[in-house]
């Protein structure tokens, strides 16, 4: 296991330091966009879709069907919602990590191997996300067709 201030190579040196640089550059960028991902598209869908679905029913008789395709859009609302924060969370708790994980690196408190495998295996909770990613564009795409077929044409 080798730590940082043992490598004597220097062109290994520097590109090591360069990895550190391109992940830290990788996981900033990601903090900077986690919430505007997917999570904007199905929240913008999912209000607009609600907002024609109470116009609707504003303009004509509700039923059961309406009602229905209503709650699944407020539900992918929440999705979104629950995305967003998670997303936030998660990608900051990630990047706190490896903050300190560079530290440690750069005080050769943590070899290279080390700090290398660790930085890999962040995001092993991102499935969590994925659900609800899922789960809000489906919910979008059910409410969506039963709201078109409450679409009675003259």
């Amino acid at each position: 296991m080798t730590k940082l201030n043992e490598i004597k190579n220097e062109a290994e040196f520097r590109s090591k330091l360069k990895f550190v640089d391109e992940c830290w550059a990788g996981w900033r960028e990601g903090r900077q966009l986690t919430l505007r991902r997917i999570t904007n598209y199905l929240f913008t869908l999912n209000a607009g879709a609600l907002l024609v679905a109470l116009t609707y029913v504003a303009a004509k008789p509700s039923n059961a069907d309406i009602q229905l395709s209503i709650w699944l859009f407020s539900f992918g609302i929440l999705c979104s919602l629950l995305h967003a924060a998670l997303d936030y969370y998660m990608t900051e708790g990630y990047f706190s990590a490896y903050r300190k994980d560079v530290k440690k690196l750069y005080g050769n408190e943590i070899d290279w191997e080390t700090f290398v495998e660790r930085n890999e295996s962040r995001d092993k909770y991102d499935w969590i996300l994925h659900i609800f990613g899922w789960a809000g564009g489906i919910s979008f795409f059910i409410a969506l067709i039963i709201g078109v077929l409450q679409i009675k044409c003259a």
